[in-house]
């Protein structure tokens, strides 16, 4: 199910459409390179893998890092995050369902840092990602703000002493946050779309703290 480039599709076999893209949501591509990971180093539950399986594993893995890497949102000579998915043939950014829009995603980059960050021996490229992975997530976390239950559905309000918490969108362009209704419109205020989405959706969410909280450690290992 890997292709040449190293990435991995949302679904196997192939269906067409967006299912095709090189998925980093779901963690599709971490959790995939993270078994084979194991396997080429003979984690234990696979250390009945012959030598020559190990190595395939391990080539995969190099593959899947390289691809990842190559996905990497850039502005300028600045890395930033990573899209939920890529075309397979270009690397860049592409849509999924009609409230997911071409964009920078919070969470999905939460999950790639955290696969990275457990390589072993860490090549310069990969530590450059991480580097500016968490800057970018650093740059637009939203402090006192809370997307939570209201009278009139779930709204982001304000909150003193709330936060962090990240859009789970960013625009490519403006790198603003953004919010995609089931009518494929894109919306600047994640209160403008309708009740059915902001409900069925985590629009604004916390857990790319986590990243940043893996980062001091990483980055205290990884001068």
């Amino acid at each position: 199910a890997q292709y040449p480039n190293g990435g991995w599709p949302q679904n196997w076999p192939l269906e067409g459409g967006f299912h095709d893209s090189i998925t980093f949501n779901d963690n599709a591509v971490a959790n995939a390179a993270m078994v084979l990971r194991d396997v080429a180093q003979g984690t234990e539950g696979f250390d009945f893998v012959p030598a020559d399986l190990e190595a395939r594993a391990a080539e995969a893995v190099k593959k899947a890092i390289d691809v990842t890497l190559a996905a990497q949102v850039r502005k300028g000579d600045q890395l930033q995050g990573w899209p939920q998915q890529v075309e397979p043939m270009r690397l860049v950014p592409t849509s999924a369902r009609n409230y997911e829009p071409r964009s920078i995603a919070s969470g999905e980059t939460t999950d790639v840092l955290e696969f990275l960050m457990a390589e072993p021996n860490p090549s310069p490229e990969v530590k450059r990602a991480i580097r500016g992975a968490v800057a970018w997530l650093e740059s637009v976390r939203v402090y006192d703000k809370s997307f939570e239950m209201t009278d009139d559905g779930r709204k982001l309000i304000d909150k003193p002493g709330a936060g962090p918490i990240w859009s789970r969108n960013y625009d490519l362009v403006t790198g603003q946050p953004i919010f995609g209704d089931k009518d494929q419109t894109i919306h600047d205020d994640v209160n403008g779309i309708s009740i059915g989405r902001r409900n069925g959706y985590s629009w604004w969410i916390g857990s790319p703290q986590r990243a940043l909280d893996a980062y001091a450690a990483w980055s205290a290992a990884n001068p």
